[in-house]
């Protein structure tokens, strides 16, 4: 079992990123639109299959 490390938002803010913000910005969507399709775990749907879909519904009941 892996142990959870809390942070506060002081330390958070103190740690350096390990993000790396130059290929961030210099993705294009083009970009992610090629690692999409490349990712075989990523389902490609028809056209019609996205116009058919509906957003999920909580767990929670109304009351």
């Amino acid at each position: 079992m892996t142990k959870r490390k809390r942070y506060s938002l002081d330390e958070l803010e103190k740690m350096k990123s390990e993000s790396d913000q130059e290929k961030f910005d210099e993705t294009t969507d083009v970009d992610i639109l090629e690692q999409i399709i490349s990712d075989p775990d990523t389902p490609h749907l028809t056209e019609q299959e996205v116009k058919e879909m509906r957003p999920a519904r909580s767990k929670e009941r109304k009351k």
